[in-house]
């Protein structure tokens, strides 16, 4: 009987961490998008694309510039406009 359960459970565990890995890889892959759609090489550009977005501001992350006051802005904008 506690090999019966053990079996099922370590199952059930595969199956969750099946799911947690797609889960995540797509999460990774948004995000991934989401700078390539706003990361400018300067400022005026980040500003421009904030304006299309229908937010205000930039911010810069390294050397690149992002549209919108904030990350969690852009991300909002973005999936707006898709």
């Amino acid at each position: 009987m506690k090999n019966t359960l053990k079996t099922n459970l370590i199952s059930k565990l595969k199956l969750i961490n099946f799911f947690l890995i797609i889960f995540g890889f797509n999460l990774i892959d948004i995000e991934l998008k989401a700078h390539l759609r706003g990361a400018y090489s300067t400022e005026s550009e980040a500003k421009e694309k904030a304006k299309d977005l229908g937010c205000s501001g930039t911010f810069k992350i390294k050397e690149m510039w992002m549209a919108c006051e904030s990350e969690k802005d852009l991300h909002k904008y973005l999936r707006k406009n898709k």
